[in-house]
């Protein structure tokens, strides 16, 4: 743990090289030791091999003659032969290797190590019998020559490994370089994210690896944050707009009042049309909070949240009761609100129920947002159909009117925020001399926005169109769910 503390302190190309130079170091270990060991197993068995040929001349003559007459061997060899009463015949062996060769006439047969005054010598022992007895051949060779080839390759494979783990170092270090380079790039981007964060985007490499991977997820969450940013900061900058106005009339309106508080009749006026405005700050308030509860649950289902699940006929009955809600306020303008529900083919006692990502809130904020808003454009008397319809494996909301519809420039911005046909934008506090009825408040403008959002997270579409015969048709498609 000691040790890993202070490495977590170094930047990751030490990180990287340090360790991969380390592995690298234990496997050259490895191979040296298995390497010396592979040489001095061959260089044992070279030594055996020519320790038999010393000997194996000396066997043969002894094995057919019981009085030989035994030749000195080869320079350098070192050979002794020695007869059955012990009397040494032949011998090139040193002296103190001679000293020895008593307690060799009792060894078997084979090669082994012996110790003679701090030299070690490998000796091959044989004992070849003839009719004089058993004779004993000894050919031997000092171990220090095997040592000396065994230590200096030793020597040259680890000068050999340390130059490669120097290299590998070294292009461990380069290739971390090379491989964190995009990272650094990536990094030098981000800094600039706090100046210029609307345009700067993390590089993508060409190489389809985990870096480039990296940096298209992150280019997604920019964009989707500087989205999400840009939303708030238009919602915050038109909710500012769209409140000073309504705030100043409300201002207005009491000073007016304060100044008639002696006249009963002009001071209740100011009050109703206060009231009005104090109504309409309420439902931009409203609206606004519905619109970011709705965009909050919406970035909780990109997150992993599950959607509601709900069947067409659950839908269909809020359908109804958000069509009764809005009969109550179309009352006051003598308007008919009409239902239509046409049940899916497969439905009902012939197959499953259709189901759809959209809850009954979501359902009855669509029927009232867009009904109401067609309930506050009719004249008196006018007329309001609402529809729901399974249509292949897609629901589908149908709101139409008998009105004048919206110009034609109002169309492609219709589901934009704080949007509203020129003669919407004013609020009409004056009773109707009609129905002696005061109308309500003027809209936020936030209506159809809420529509749109609340079919999008559906996963639907919002459209309208003007009616050629007259009016004006909102529709909303919804996806069933398989």
């Amino acid at each position: 743990m000691r040790l890993i503390r202070p490495l977590g302190l170094l930047s990751l190309r030490s990180r990287i090289t340090i360790g991969s130079t380390a592995i690298a170091a234990v496997v050259i270990v490895l191979l040296v030791l298995v390497m010396r060991f592979q040489v001095v197993s061959v260089v044992a068995s070279a030594t055996r091999t020519l320790l038999d040929a010393d000997a194996d001349p000396y066997v043969a003559t002894l094995e057919v003659d019981s009085d030989p007459e035994l030749s000195p061997p080869g320079n350098a060899q070192l050979v002794a032969v020695v007869s059955p009463t012990g009397e040494i015949q032949l011998s090139t062996m040193p002296d103190r290797v001679e000293r020895a060769l008593g307690s060799l006439r009792s060894t078997p047969a084979g090669t082994s190590l012996i110790d003679v005054s701090g030299s070690e010598y490998r000796v091959v022992v044989e004992h070849p019998v003839n009719g004089a007895g058993r004779w004993t051949v000894v050919a031997a060779r000092n171990s220090q020559a095997e040592a000396i080839v065994v230590d200096d390759l030793t020597t040259t494979l680890s000068i050999t490994g340390l130059a490669i783990l120097v290299a590998f170092g070294i292009a461990s270090w380069v290739l971390a370089t090379a491989a964190l380079r995009p990272v650094n790039r990536m990094r030098r981007e981000a800094e600039r994210l706090s100046v210029a964060p609307e345009r700067a985007e993390l590089p993508v490499g060409p190489a389809q690896d985990e870096l480039a991977s990296l940096a298209t997820t992150l280019n997604a969450f920019l964009a989707r944050t500087r989205q999400t940013t840009e939303r708030e900061r238009q919602m915050v900058s038109d909710a500012s707009h769209e409140l000073r106005t309504p705030l100043a009339i409300l201002t207005t309106q009491l000073d007016l009042a304060s100044l008639d508080a002696d006249d009963a009749e002009a001071l209740a006026n100011h009050i109703e049309r206060a009231k009005n405005s104090v109504a309409r700050l309420s439902r931009l308030a409203n609206d606004l909070l519905t619109l970011s509860r709705i965009e909050e649950s919406e970035r909780r289902s990109e997150d992993g949240d599950q959607r509601p699940l709900t069947a067409w006929s659950d839908l269909g009955d809020e359908v109804m009761a958000a069509v009764d809600r809005v009969r109550l306020i179309a009352s006051t303008k003598d308007v008919t609100v009409d239902f239509d529900l046409e049940p899916p083919r497969s439905g009902g006692d012939d197959g499953p129920d259709p189901q759809y990502h959209l809850d009954t809130g979501g359902m009855a904020q669509l029927v009232t947002n867009i009904a109401g808003n067609a309930v506050a454009a009719l004249p008196r008397g006018g007329g309001v159909l609402v529809t729901w319809r399974a249509d292949g494996d897609v629901g589908e909301l149908q709101v139409t009117d008998d009105g004048p519809g919206v110009p034609e420039t109002f169309v492609a911005v219709a589901f934009d925020r704080f949007t509203r046909p020129d003669e919407a934008r004013k609020s009409r506090p004056v009773p109707d001399p009609a129905t002696g009825v005061i109308p309500l408040p003027g809209g936020s403008g936030l209506g159809l926005a809420i529509v749109r959002a609340v079919a999008e997270r559906a996963g639907g579409t919002a459209s309208l169109r003007n009616v050629r015969s007259g009016g004006l048709e909102v529709t909303i498609r919804v996806p069933a769910v398989s």
